[in-house]
């Protein structure tokens, strides 16, 4: 078995496939598979993949009913140890960024690591911390480019196609409840294109909410309503302005779901005062 499965997924973006492409085979890391389901495009893109067809161990092109329905395909025929979604357009760092993951073994059934997202005038760097809980999870989604699931995960239960654009969000939510670990690794993992429908302002804002309220449960749900209720107030511009200034009422909010996990969830005692929020430098050095 491999250590990895790269599954790439594209539809009439013959560019950004071919930076993909080129950013996969510049990895000097070299166990790992690759899987190409392209959306039947018309634009090119099959050409350039029957031209490439020898290093991918399965390729397809055929409609389908969005970017979750084509990842799920690739899920479904992956033979590694680990799933690295990697769309077209979007690039791992550096030529390094691979070998650098998997120097040491990967033991937890997520690991993610850092990533930039670029857009047409400007990269910004996004972290996320470590430990990861409620309290970090609520508010913040990791690119799922920048993350390395376990295969037999996604394959027991891929992603829900009833989520128009964060179904990965609420697969993440749903393996956090279930006690799944997590696993940093220090280094930047990919460019993330921001140029996709996903990653456009508003997106996926009804599929959050519906996450909140399916996902989230029972027990806990009265809390996480009157948090959406403030938000939805009058009181919620107060929070703005104050996360402007230094954010001093965020991060108590912040501190209180840690307290809410510490309590119900058994959350190690270090996490309480583990005060590091999610941040972004402004520009790529």
């Amino acid at each position: 078995m491999v250590s990895l499965s790269i599954i790439t997924i594209n539809y009439n973006n013959r560019d950004g496939l071919a930076r993909t492409m080129a950013s996969v085979r510049a990895q000097t890391f070299a166990d790992y598979e690759w899987l190409v389901i392209d959306g039947g495009s018309t634009d090119g893109s099959l050409d350039l993949i029957e031209a490439n067809k020898e290093l991918f161990s399965y390729w397809c092109s055929e409609p389908d009913k969005g970017i979750y329905d084509a990842i799920n395909k690739g899920i479904r025929h992956a033979q590694g140890q680990y799933v690295s979604c990697m769309n077209s357009g979007d690039t791992y760092f550096s030529s390094e960024t691979l070998q650098t993951v998997f120097a040491s073994p990967l033991t937890a059934d997520i690991v993610y690591g850092d990533w930039y997202k670029v857009y047409p005038d400007k990269q910004v760097l996004c972290s996320m911390p470590y430990p990861l809980d409620l309290s970090i999870f609520y508010y913040h989604n990791i690119s799922h480019q920048a993350m390395f699931v376990r295969t037999s995960i996604l394959q027991e239960k891929g992603f829900d196609l009833s989520y128009s654009v964060c179904a990965d969000y609420a697969r993440w939510m749903e393996l956090l409840f279930a006690g799944a670990t997590f696993q940093r690794v220090d280094t930047v993992v990919c460019s993330y294109d921001m140029t996709g429908v996903s990653s456009q302002p508003k997106a996926g804002l009804a599929d959050c909410l519906r996450i909140r309220r399916e996902i989230i449960p029972d027990w806990l749900r009265p809390v996480m309503q009157r948090f959406n209720q403030y938000e939805n107030t009058a009181d919620h511009i107060y929070l703005q302005h104050a996360r402007e200034r230094k954010g001093w009422l965020r991060f108590l909010l912040h501190n209180l779901l840690k307290l809410i996990n510490f309590l119900f969830l058994h959350v190690d005692r270090r996490r309480l005062y583990s005060h590091r929020l999610p941040g972004q430098s402004p520009e790529r050095p």
